[in-house]
């Protein structure tokens, strides 16, 4: 070899060629990267250990291919470098074995300056890293095995990740099975009852609402308002009055799919989910069809509901649809969605005018978003702001009834928040308002959701 030998405190015992121990450090407890350098001359292999002795590493060595095949069999090596000229079994040979046996462990060889053919072997075949010329350059090596062992992490960081998506994919395929179960039992319900809700296609709707409160109540409100935009929408673009009534239907039902996810990740939002969070969160359309499809009424608003998150530009999901392939009524659903979302944040801060939220759509014009249904938001603004604001009204103390659905947060005098606006009362939610008000009085009417047989039953 080309490099001098110098020892010095730190070199082993020339005695102890195959004992190939790791060095203090200890051999992958502390989580540290394992090296292992194959070499047939001792000096080389103990230069090369006075090299990495300063780095983060533990080391191995072998002065055989044979040894060094039986060391990454029992040891966790991430890299390896090895000398090309060698008895037995040349570097080539041994590291195109090293890659069959464990193709993640990075594999450098050392090659004489003249020995192009047993580079280029090392390159075709064996798929090293990296060759490296001797007399080797200290600081090159160094850095060489460092930028190798970061694209070792990068590689099992990746491996982990699909670890992690694998196992989420089987909660979710858990979850199908749990929703599909749940779905039979209310399919039962709903084919008992079937020729009075045919009659009444949208006390189905209410019905799937009811259960998506229960799961988030924000999505109600956000859901009826943007059901009213898709219908006014759908109703200027001229499309039949059944498609009018599905995009109504698909906008208040967009959400349905989260049904089954736990509460945890229902609530939370896209930005604060992680990668495998948002790889299930995306799987809620194809949930929401699957709740839907058993229901022949409702089938064509789950073939909608697939389809509300693709984007214009094919850059969406769940089928990387792109323009006219989507559904016109996603389309819709899509635009109305994002445009409610941005006048009505879950958050109170970051709320935006109806002009910012024309730019912003008008931004994704041909992006995410179908460009005519984005003209026509800006035709039919002021009718549907007109529309939107009667989906509200204000009653008194006395007239709160059971069933209906806080537009407001409801507080006392005092400030005390009784409870968050999307809340739908229930008989425990009036006696706690009635006990508090005699406390700390409630000032002044309640804003509630407009919701016609509340008003028909006292009156309205």
């Amino acid at each position: 070899m080309n490099r001098p030998e110098h020892r010095d405190e730190f070199d082993e015992p020339a005695g102890k060629v195959g004992m190939n121990q790791p060095s203090e450090e200890g051999s992958g407890g502390g989580g540290k990267h394992l090296l292992l350098f194959v070499d047939d001359e001792e000096n080389i292999l103990h230069a090369l250990r006075r090299l990495f002795r300063k780095e983060p590493y533990e080391i191995l060595t072998a002065v055989s291919a044979k040894e060094g095949l039986s060391l990454i069999a029992s040891k966790p090596v991430s890299l390896i470098v090895s000398d090309h000229r060698m008895p037995e079994m040349e570097g080539t040979e041994f590291l195109a074995k090293v890659r069959e046996r464990n193709p993640d462990i990075m594999r450098i060889m050392l090659t004489g300056y003249t020995d192009m053919k047993a580079a280029v072997e090392a390159i075709n075949q064996s798929q090293v890293y990296r060759y490296i010329s001797k007399p080797w350059n200290d600081d090159d090596l160094r850095l060489t095995v460092r930028e190798a062992l970061r694209h070792y992490d990068l590689v099992q960081s990746n491996r982990n990740l699909n670890e992690l998506v694998k196992e989420q994919n089987k909660e979710l395929y858990d979850i199908n099975r749990s929703l599909e179960s749940k779905v039979r039992e209310r399919t039962k319900a709903l084919e008992m009852k079937n020729l009075e809700l045919e009659a009444g296609f949208q006390d189905m709707l209410e019905l799937f609402m009811g259960l998506m409160e229960m799961k988030n109540p924000a999505l109600v409100g956000h859901a009826r308002r943007a059901a009213v935009l898709s219908k006014a929408i759908a109703a200027h673009l001229s499309l039949p009055e059944e498609e009018q009534r599905i995009c109504e239907a698909a906008a208040l039902l967009m959400d349905s799919g989260i049904l089954g996810y736990p509460d945890s990740l229902a609530k939370k939002k896209i930005e604060e989910m992680d990668a495998v969070e948002q790889a299930l969160w995306q799987k809620h359309p194809l949930l929401g069809q699957a709740t839907l499809k058993r229901i022949k009424r409702l089938e064509p608003v789950g073939q909608i509901i697939r389809s509300h998150h693709e984007h214009y530009d094919g850059s969406g999901f769940p089928d990387r649809l792109k323009g006219e392939r989507i559904p016109l009524p996603s389309q819709i659903v899509a635009v109305s969605d994002t445009f409610d979302l941005l006048l009505n944040p879950p958050e109170a801060t970051g709320r935006a005018s109806v002009s910012e939220a024309l730019k912003a759509l008008e931004k994704e014009r041909g992006r995410r978003f179908d460009p005519a249904v984005v003209h026509v938001v800006g035709e039919i603004i002021e009718k549907v702001q007109e529309t939107i604001s009667s989906d509200e009204v204000k009653v008194s103390l006395e007239e709160l009834k059971e069933g209906m659905t806080l537009a407001r947060d409801l507080k006392t005098a005092g400030g005390i928040l009784l409870l968050p606006a999307q809340s739908r009362l229930q008989t425990a939610h009036l006696e706690k308002i009635q006990n508090f008000h005699r406390i700390d009085p409630i000032i002044g009417q309640i804003t509630i959701y407009r919701n016609v047989k509340d008003f028909n039953s006292s009156g309205r």
